[in-house]
């Protein structure tokens, strides 16, 4: 029993001297890049430091700010108010530069996006991205411009998206019969549909289709699919969820070592359930290649499709040594990112709708009189619906499936606008908001389509 509880005294102990340890180090660091000259080169506006809130804590910097702000962008658009269109907070340990004007962000991102071109390491990135393979987490570098390059050309051409036009145009007429079905069983009467659920469904096989050439829900699934399905929408809500809640381990990286809450355990667990799906459907689709002649080579339409393909005639650049984690990286970028985003923006757009029975009435008019009611709206008709295009921006304004884009981080002094980032960690985040001030858009909270 003594032996136990010495044991449990040595622990407690080499943690204890640990954590004071990293604090001491955190503490010093903080002095150093506050008295520093180059922290004080890092953001300068007309020689003087970028504007900084106040409440900065020791260590853990403006980090109360963001868990205390139910709506994040609001906050910072508020402080964007006080402040000025590039100001500075503190996340624990790395500075980072808030960006909330148009002029900056074009600037930052257009005109200097070289500067900008790179991502942050994240704890996210590293334990659910494969290391930062997937889009969106890659740093700039060779890797990067590979599969930008494989994503622009192979993946999202204009060529590759019209052929997979049948796909959804299929999915939306099933999901339309199935909700048809729903009224025939309930006597051609009205009924009731929880409509994000089914937005949901719509838009996970959707994006199925496209990625991997699979259905998950509707009618004549397999139960083996369920279960996949199951599995794979369990793994993508936990990697969103964990990507919006691991600020924490990227402003003070020793809490992911620790591991407290159990929270990197977790996105280790998200990542091999995800890696599993990947690698089914990738052992899945190399048989199907194999089995393919002539013609159908050609004629392949999934994205995986495409990338197997890719790794059978040798297309892959010498750049991209493990062809498997970028096959896999790669193919559930779209399924990640847009399964909920899609669902969400299509029901605000309804229930915006249902709010303003006048727009309603002038976007039933817009059908009306440019597609007709003799057929349904093909992809085509997109572009002669100005009124439908104008209600989805202003629906996007409102409500941003991403009110702060991924932070980027600048890999070099450059002068921006006044302002000026250096190489070290310097986060700018944008979209968002300047879209909800009023010196931008009149009527900032008000759905308007009138606009500024």
């Amino acid at each position: 029993m003594e032996s136990y509880m010495l044991l449990a005294q040595a622990i407690a102990t080499a943690v204890v001297t640990f954590l004071l340890y990293e604090l001491w180090c955190l503490r010093k660091k903080v002095r150093k890049l506050t008295k520093s000259p180059s922290l004080n080169s890092k953001v300068v506006v007309n020689k003087k430091y970028a504007p900084e809130p106040p409440g900065a804590w020791p260590i853990i910097g403006h980090l109360p700010l963001l868990v205390s702000a139910k709506q994040p962008h609001r906050a910072f658009a508020a402080l964007a108010e006080k402040y000025g269109p590039a100001f500075m907070l503190r996340m624990g340990m790395s500075p980072m530069l808030i960006v909330s004007s148009r002029e900056v962000a074009k600037e930052c991102y257009t005109a200097k996006d070289h500067v900008f071109a790179t991502r942050p390491v994240t704890t996210a990135g590293k334990l659910m991205a494969y290391d930062h393979s997937v889009m969106g987490f890659t740093p700039f570098g060779t890797y990067w411009r590979e599969i930008r390059k494989i994503a622009t050309v192979e993946l999202f051409s204009a060529r590759r998206i019209g052929m997979l036009k049948p796909v959804r145009q299929s999915e939306v007429s099933l999901w339309m019969k199935g909700l048809h079905e729903k009224w025939v069983h309930n006597g051609k009467s009205s009924v009731s549909v929880e409509l994000k659920s089914q937005l949901e469904e719509l838009t996970f096989n959707l994006l199925m289709q496209m990625v991997a050439g699979k259905r998950y829900y509707g009618s004549n699934v397999a139960k083996a699919d369920e279960k996949m399905a199951g599995l794979f929408r369990h793994a993508v809500q936990q990697f969103n969820y964990h990507l919006g809640n691991s600020e924490m381990y990227d402003a003070l990286p020793f809490m992911a070592w620790l591991d407290f809450k159990g929270d990197a355990k977790a996105m280790r667990n998200t990542q091999k359930d995800l890696d599993y799906i990947m690698q089914t459907w990738l052992d899945e689709h190399r048989v199907k290649a194999d089995q393919m002649r002539g013609d159908a080579i050609n004629n392949t339409r999934d994205f995986l499709d495409v990338l197997v393909m890719m790794e059978k005639t040798g297309q892959f650049s010498s750049a991209i040594n493990d062809i498997d984690t970028t096959i896999k990286a790669l193919a559930p970028t779209q399924l990640v990112a847009g399964v909920d985003s899609m669902a969400n923006t299509m029901v605000w757009v309804l229930a915006l709708l249902l709010n303003n029975p006048e727009m309603l009435a002038k976007a039933q008019d817009e059908l009306d009189t440019k597609v007709g009611k003799d057929r349904l709206v093909e992809e085509s008709d997109i572009p002669n619906l100005n009124y439908l295009q104008a209600l989805l921006k202003e629906t996007l304004r409102m409500y941003p499936v991403g009110p702060l884009l991924v932070p980027h981080e600048a890999m070099e002094d450059r002068h921006v606008v006044g302002t000026s980032c250096h190489v070290e960690p310097a986060y700018s985040s944008t979209h968002g908001p300047y879209n909800v001030t009023q010196n931008v858009w009149a009527e900032p909270d008000r759905f308007n389509l009138r606009g500024s």
